[in-house]
């Protein structure tokens, strides 16, 4: 047996998997980091108009799932190459390796220091509720994100992480209801009046204004544009690759629109209910979701055995979606790992077994020593990490199943110019001592994502066309979404 999903022990072997599970398990990867684990905070601290984040989230993974997934599933089922994750995509349309090798790298550093910025603050928060050390929790949870990606059958863990993002949408609605039990409306206003929010009651709750200023078109562009990382993200963890029957692909792809929505919705009110339910408390930039809620969950249930029960409970399942999401994170690390690692001729299953074992714990090893002795900035480290990743995959990945003319020579540039212009946006002062995006309040993912496919097809146009088999398996694949 093999320890990965794309099967290197046996090769690849597709599965008709449920397009149910697959929206589930793709949804909880990208939509639970942030609409549970940062948007909450931010929200409660700057006001409405940062819901602008989750409204370009959720446009993201739309046109992910709308446009791309279906033109990848088609892809895969016509090349003549095997695909096993989106970065072997390139391979197979530019005929290079080496860059699907450094699309994997991107996309390993990317989700590593997501997942370890992710550790410590879900660690901090269960070694409180636990009363035990945070080295010795982080390494508890390292070795279940170990052991599951071992053991787990990738179609089985899908299952759950359905079942626990399902619990999610649940648990965020009773919340929401709960707050509207105990309080009148009357009440919640009368509470936000009281709080002296910067800007007044009004602007709080306007969506059109952030941390009492007008949002303007800078601001709301660069905050929707955390979603152009999203447009990829159906590809990202291929489920949408383990899909053959072509109505469990529409089914998933329904499914994932309903399940982002949902989330989306009720986490932003429930973030927004924060502020009146706390009051006359108030929240810090250094807290957590988790503490907020949990914070809310008291005051809203009050202090006896019945309500700690509830509140651990409703706690359990928002950290039980993070773990999961973790654990997709840790999984997708480690199968870009293993086919960076060069294949070995004549080797027998039990020996590319032992390396794929091997793979796992080193990644875990590796995890766990970053978590406990590296500290920074999480959720600045989360932010960069993901906007870096946006301006250099997204455009040259969606160009590459919606462009029949982009070239291997135009998506080099555009990944390396994505890069590059991320790195000049947000770090080199350039205008009056300011860098671009001070001057400009616009965000270098928005930037680089706008460079990079600009200079993605502007290359492709000017260089060698792909081979006449690879234009047809193209155009092949476009005739199939008509």
């Amino acid at each position: 047996m093999s320890v990965f999903t794309d099967k290197r022990v046996f090769g690849i072997k597709r599965k008709n998997a449920s397009g149910l599970s697959t929206a589930g398990q793709v949804c909880a990867n990208d939509i639970i980091l942030w609409v549970i684990f940062l948007l909450p905070v931010s929200i409660v601290l700057h006001g409405a108009g940062q819901c602008f984040v989750a409204i370009g989230l959720f446009a993201g993974n739309v046109i992910g799932w709308i446009f791309l997934s279906k033109r990848m599933n088609s892809y895969v089922e016509i090349s003549k190459k095997k695909i096993h994750n989106a970065p072997e995509l390139f391979a197979a349309r530019y005929d290079s390796w080496l860059l699907k090798d450094i699309v994997s790298v991107i996309w390993i550093v990317t989700l590593g220091l997501i997942l370890v910025s992710v550790l410590k603050v879900i660690v901090s928060v269960a070694a409180y509720f636990m009363n035990m050390d945070e080295w010795i929790c982080m390494a508890i949870i390292v070795a279940f994100l170990v052991f599951a990606t071992i053991l787990i059958d990738n179609r089985l863990m899908g299952i759950i992480k359905t079942v626990v993002f399902i619990l999610v949408i649940i648990a965020c609605f009773v919340m929401i209801g709960l707050v509207f039990y105990r309080m009148d409306v009357w009440e919640i206003l009368d509470n936000y009046r009281r709080a002296r929010l910067s800007g007044g009651t009004s602007t709080y709750l306007n969506i059109l204004y952030y941390d009492g200023d007008t949002v303007n078109a800078g601001s709301a562009v660069s905050m929707a544009g955390v979603g152009l990382g999203c447009i990829a993200m159906p590809l990202m963890y291929k489920g949408v690759i383990n899909i053959q029957n072509v109505k469990e692909l529409d089914a998933g792809r329904i499914w994932a629109i309903v399940f982002e929505g949902f989330t989306i919705i009720s986490s932003c009110a429930l973030a927004l209910l924060v502020v009146p339910v706390l009051y006359p408390g108030r929240i810090s930039a250094y807290m957590n979701s988790f503490q907020v809620y949990n914070l809310m969950l008291k005051r809203l249930l009050g202090e006896n055995e019945h309500a700690d029960i509830i509140r651990l409970v409703v706690l359990m399942i928002f950290i039980l979606a993070v773990v999961v999401m973790l654990e997709s994170f840790m999984r997708t690390i480690c199968e870009h790992i293993r086919g960076i690692v060069p294949s070995i001729k004549k080797a027998g299953r039990g020996l590319k077994l032992a390396i794929d074992i091997t793979v796992v714990v080193l990644t875990g090893v590796i995890l766990l020593a970053f978590g406990i002795f590296v500290e920074y900035d999480r959720e600045r480290m989360i932010t960069l990490s993901w906007g870096m990743c946006t301006a250099a995959l997204a455009a040259p990945l969606m160009l590459s199943l919606m462009y029949r003319h982009s070239t291997k020579a135009g998506v080099y540039v555009g990944i390396i110019s994505g890069m590059a212009s991320f790195i000049v946006w947000n770090f080199i002062s350039l205008i009056h001592g300011e860098t671009l995006k001070a001057y400009l309040d616009l965000s270098g993912d928005v930037a680089g994502f706008a460079v990079s496919f600009i200079l993605t097809v502007l290359v492709s146009v000017c260089t060698r066309k792909n081979s006449e088999e690879e234009l047809k398996d193209f155009d092949h694949m476009v005739e199939e979404q008509r």
